[in-house]
């Protein structure tokens, strides 16, 4: 009895906690010239977007964020920059969570002739929604600007809107012929109902640390990523919707020893990105494969593991890194 009283109390915590609103943006593009993405596009396409964003609005030109006037108020920094100010959720050393996560499976190894057409999708979280229209010109700025080493430009034809989160109902927003941006009002997305056990599959790779080291396929541990998990969405709520923060990590984590890692299917996926900030290579490696989960914890984790598959986990999910889908399984 006391059990399922427990369960019933961190399913309702966690719908609350996570109220927050979450859209998801796909551009319709087409190349002008020749473009070549890389295996994995994630950084190129971050890269191109914060250095658009920090010319559309950077008044100061200082070549640092640290120490300008205007930061406080500026859209670069509060997305890009994102202030760590007193959360007591952040530990010593580290950064807030970012508002946006850039999917870039879909031009992941591919290249693009003039005239061929391609998309790339732009999830967009909390208070962050406000900054669509600099988005928007950003991605326009990209394409004149140019992506990678070889420059290859492109042209913003269209912005659509998943109507409801998961549904693949697009709905187009912003059209070229007549820039007009009618954005849809974003709706509170419904957690569906808990299954029983469920497989977790790794789209694109997952990387994260314990105990300082990288986590591998060898030593992956379920409630480290799980309280990952938790914790990644306890801090985006705090910082990007002012949600409520009162979350019981501790009676939560007793939950998480609770669910059954039935089988792994996990992967090392290895990949580098070149920064030009630090002017170095830097590894980025990961685990992609799948996870089937059961056992008496799963019900209340199951909230976070369902927001969990818009927001991503683990580290370098500006980039897209983490995504993963949920399946039922009989």
């Amino acid at each position: 009895m006391m059990l399922g009283l427990i369960e019933h109390f961190l399913n309702r915590l966690a719908m609350t906690a996570l109220n927050l609103p979450i859209a998801r943006y796909r551009f319709q593009l087409r190349a002008l010239t020749l473009i070549h993405f890389p295996a994995y596009a994630g950084s190129m396409w971050r890269g191109a977007f914060g250095s658009a964003l920090k010319r559309a609005v950077c008044v100061t030109q200082q070549a640092k964020c640290e120490g300008c006037l205007l930061k406080q108020n500026c859209v670069y920094n509060t997305v890009f920059e994102t202030p760590a100010g007193q959360e007591p959720l952040l530990r010593k050393n580290t950064e807030a969570p970012h508002p946006y996560i850039i999917h870039p499976l879909a031009t992941s190894g591919a290249s693009y002739a003039a005239g061929e057409l391609f998309t790339v999708q732009l999830t967009v979280l909390g208070k962050a929604l406000i900054h669509l229209p600099y988005f928007i010109h950003c991605f326009q700025q990209m394409g004149e600007h140019g992506l990678g080493a070889h420059q290859g430009r492109f042209e913003v034809l269209a912005l659509l809107q998943e109507q409801d989160l998961g549904a693949e109902d697009w709905q187009l927003i912003y059209p070229l012929a007549t820039q007009a941006l009618q954005a849809l009002t974003v709706r509170t997305a419904c957690v569906a109902e808990p299954p029983a056990r469920l497989r977790l599959a790794f789209t694109t790779p997952f990387r994260a640390r314990q105990q300082g080291r990288l986590m591998t396929q060898d030593d992956f541990d379920l409630v480290t990523f799980l309280m990952g998990l938790v914790r990644r969405l306890s801090l985006l709520s705090a910082y990007h919707a002012q949600a409520l923060r009162d979350v019981d990590f501790v009676a939560l984590r007793a939950q998480a020893q609770q669910v059954e890692l039935v089988a792994a299917e996990l992967q090392g996926f290895a990949w580098k990105r070149r920064s030009n900030r630090q002017q170095r290579w830097i590894a980025m490696d990961g685990l992609v494969g799948s996870l089937e989960l059961s056992g008496a914890g799963l019900a209340s984790l199951w909230p976070w593991l369902w927001w969990g598959q818009w927001v991503h986990a683990g580290k370098a999910t500006v980039m897209g890194q983490g995504h993963y889908v949920l399946e039922a399984v009989a």
